[in-house]
């Protein structure tokens, strides 16, 4: 049978259409990553809402206004990031949704990184209370591969990025105390949640390194620094504080500037699955 020319090109417009419309795997995969981004956007931004709102209680008002200034500032920080890199992935998901699916389309690999799994970062460089100021971003390296289920998802050297979480000079709180806190908050360009690494210290030079995790951080971090001997170093229990192996130490001379050394790594655990798309 014979088609008028008008049909033919008719048919023709649809087919196209049609494989125009059919989305890769890659370009379905890249959309959910982007909701992903989204989430986590939507996330911090309720943790910014919630800390403005001046809710934290718990310890002296000094150290409370304080520290969750800081937190602000912080959280501006990781929400303006977050942004970034939710736009980044729209883009993506934009650019693959538009180009044509391959003949060969397998399924792009999407490895789940648990919950705990730890992170080793080596600083670009010492970080303190003299120069660093809560909010200000850090860069590092990961410094060894990690691993699952057999399959490589980030490599040693991969770019790190993180926060800068509170920034008080020992001495500056009302209990003679103070802390140096950063959090990790990206590998690779993957933005990811982890706990934070605090380093609590007295005027006398006394120095003692912590990991908080999670949405506790804040509340732990007050309830230690409100407490001029520390009794309150477990008062949250569980995995919401832990000492870090290692990196407790006490100096021989009192001084009020908090360091974070860059001559080893610095460890993290992220406090929730990170699921990762393997490059191929």
């Amino acid at each position: 049978m014979r088609f008028p020319l008008p049909h033919l090109a008719i048919a023709a417009a649809l087919v196209l259409t049609s494989a125009c419309n059919h989305k890769s795997q890659a370009a379905l995969q890249a959309e959910e990553a982007a909701k992903a981004a989204d989430t986590k956007v939507a996330l911090l931004e309720q943790q910014l809402a919630e800390a403005k709102s001046g809710k934290a209680t718990g310890g002296d008002s000094d150290t409370v206004q304080h520290l969750t200034k800081s937190q602000v500032k912080a959280l501006e920080r990781q929400v303006a990031d977050a942004k970034r890199r939710a736009e980044a992935k729209k883009q993506e998901a934009l650019t693959l949704a538009q180009a044509p699916a391959p003949r060969e389309d397998p399924k792009p690999i999407v490895v789940e990184v648990p919950t705990g799994t730890k992170l080793e970062i080596s600083l670009a460089r010492e970080l303190s209370t003299e120069k660093d100021q809560a909010g200000d971003a850090w860069e590092g390296t990961l410094a060894a591969d990690i691993v699952q289920d057999g399959k490589l998802v980030w490599s040693a050297g991969s770019p790190a990025r993180g926060v800068v979480t509170q920034s008080a000079p020992a001495g500056r709180l009302s209990n003679g105390q103070g802390a140096m806190g950063i959090r990790l908050t990206e590998i690779a360009g993957i933005g990811i949640d982890t706990d934070t690494h605090v380093v609590v210290a007295t005027a006398k030079g006394e120095r003692n390194a912590k990991y908080i995790g999670g949405g506790a951080a804040l509340g732990a971090l007050i309830g230690i620094l409100s407490d001029k001997k520390n009794k309150n170093d477990h008062a949250l229990g569980g995995a919401a504080l832990g000492a870090a192996a290692g990196t407790a130490l006490a100096a021989g001379t009192a001084d009020t500037i908090i360091r974070i050394s860059n001559a080893k790594p610095v460890s993290f655990s992220l406090t929730t699955p990170e699921r990762v798309t393997l490059k191929k």
